[in-house]
């Protein structure tokens, strides 16, 4: 468990952690493509490996390092045993239309009770319309999921877009196998699109060509992926907990890796912040915050940016006045209910917070004690929740922080170095 204390001033300069959605976009990517490709800069997390696990039972040859990943690519295999994705949602849905193209037999894929909780019904029905055999060994819409080898045909496809933006990008990597050109037609509101610019940016590189239409993606069948290198860029969804304990602690902080130009949604935390009232510089390629700031209570729409309402939950607790959290339903199909464990735990520590539907609403009560919390194995909660504990009063308790390992593996370290008083028990 972490025990965390109040901190009253953090300093220094670190780099910002890889992104978790481009380096698993990129090792599948690279996976699939025929011939040598290096990933730098990976993220060398726990979700992030269970997607090099998958791609190697497939076929591919991967060596990895700290600060790179060697991918030799472009050999679907039938796994020779079950993909095990624990944790990793990203892993299951991609891999889910990826082991169609093995040339024979049946992949298997589960995870962990969380993952053979989290909905695929939308996904294997999408894959059925183009014969891709995928079904729930359960017959409910859940894993564990069989894929058989399968020949796909058609040239149109219809998903739900309100549910998991995974489940898009899982047909854009699978449909340049098509002979056909394929549209893919959302059949409700998009959820996340970010997540999907960042899909089609990483297939770019890697020689694959989708576009964005009325309605939905078209993507060109009868493309190749071409092997490259590719460096990952710094997640703006990890550095947000290092960007909120800048604003609300007096703070002298640099964030390298971090790029202006980003695709990344979560980039919008700089934003917010600055309508909140932080005077938060970005750079070319990197951030830079002195902090503390009073921040201002505001509406926030996180249909784009389900990752950061950990981060905003907290934030608004130490706001003036009320902060709208809302058009967030999605956010209950995460690692967990993310709306209900923040209305759970951060009541426990004294905030003034409701839980809606689709989201929260939190009157800023400025101060938050030392409380027990629990993260319900969620990596977000335990970062998002240590920033809490770094501005409450007294010492909170944080159980489940080795979940940290899928998104942000030396987080504490990296907190510690910049003066937060953290200690791993």
């Amino acid at each position: 468990m972490l025990i965390v204390r109040k901190t009253e001033h953090l300093e220094g300069k670190v780099k910002a952690p890889p992104s978790k959605s481009y380096t698993h976009r990129a090792v599948i990517s690279a996976s699939l493509a025929e011939g040598k490709s290096l990933i730098k800069d990976p993220l060398n997390g726990r979700d992030c490996l269970a997607s090099v696990r998958g791609c190697r039972l497939l076929g591919a040859k991967i060596k990895t390092s700290e600060k790179c990943w060697e991918v030799e690519g472009g050999k679907i295999e039938t796994p020779e045993d079950v993909i095990d994705v624990e944790n990793s949602g990203t892993t299951l849905r991609i891999l889910t239309s990826i082991s169609s193209l093995i040339p024979k037999g049946y992949a298997i894929l589960t995870g962990d009770s969380s993952i053979r909780k989290r909905p695929m019904e939308p996904l294997l029905s999408a894959l059925r319309e183009i014969n891709v055999k995928a079904y729930s060994s359960r017959l409910n819409g859940l894993a564990p999921i069989i894929v058989e080898s399968s020949k796909m045909k058609g040239n149109k496809v219809e998903i739900r877009g309100d549910v998991s933006s995974q489940f898009i990008t899982s047909l854009m990597m699978l449909l340049p196998f098509n002979e056909e050109d394929t549209n893919i037609t959302l059949t409700s509101p998009l959820k996340s699109k970010p997540y999907l610019d960042i899909t089609i940016d990483v297939l770019s590189h890697f020689g694959v060509r989708v576009e964005e239409v009325e309605n939905g993606y078209l993507v060109y069948g009868n493309q190749r992926y071409r092997c490259c290198d590719y460096t990952v860029e710094g997640d703006y969804s990890s550095s947000s907990y290092i960007i909120a304990a800048g604003v609300l602690i007096n703070s002298n902080i640099v964030i390298e890796n971090l790029f202006r130009d980003s695709k990344q949604g979560d980039k919008r935390i700089i934003d917010i912040l600055k309508e909140m009232g932080a005077d938060i510089k970005v750079k070319k390629d990197r951030v830079e915050i002195e902090g503390e700031y009073n921040l201002e209570g505001v509406e926030i729409d996180v249909n784009d940016i389900p990752d950061l309402v950990p981060t905003l939950a907290v934030l608004a607790c130490f706001a003036e006045g009320k902060t709208v959290i809302y058009n967030g339903e999605h956010v209950r199909y995460k690692e967990c209910d993310r709306l209900r464990a923040c209305y759970t735990e951060l009541k426990k520590m004294g905030a003034d917070i409701e839980e809606r539907r689709d989201g929260l609403i939190i009157r800023g009560v400025k101060k938050l004690k030392g409380a027990e919390l629990e993260t319900y194995h969620d990596h977000r909660l335990v970062m998002a929740f240590t920033v809490a504990g770094l501005k409450a009063e007294g010492e909170t308790i944080i159980r489940g922080e080795e979940s940290v390992k899928i998104s942000f593996p030396n987080f504490v370290e990296v907190m510690k170095s910049l003066g937060a008083n953290i200690e791993v028990r």
